[in-house]
């Protein structure tokens, strides 16, 4: 089954395609760190996706794991 992650950048309205949850999810966050804001991730209907709030919750875990001690390295 695809998994889709539904994001804006620009202004624009976009959708990239994952094999897995595990790799929409980390397509999520990697969209997130990159400015864009990130609306959905689901599977099977575009309507039928994890809603804002709750990507928002696992990103603030993903970061967590990437910079543990709130440290970024530029």
């Amino acid at each position: 089954m695809t998994w889709h992650v539904q994001y804006r950048k620009g202004g624009s309205d976009h959708i990239a395609r994952a094999p897995t949850p595990e790799a929409a999810i980390e397509t999520a966050c990697h969209l997130i760190d990159e400015g864009c804001d990130v609306y959905g991730v689901g599977a099977g209907p575009l309507a039928d996706t994890i809603a804002g709030n709750e990507i928002a919750r696992i990103y603030a875990i993903w970061a967590r794991e990437k910079h543990p001690f709130g440290q970024i390295s530029y």
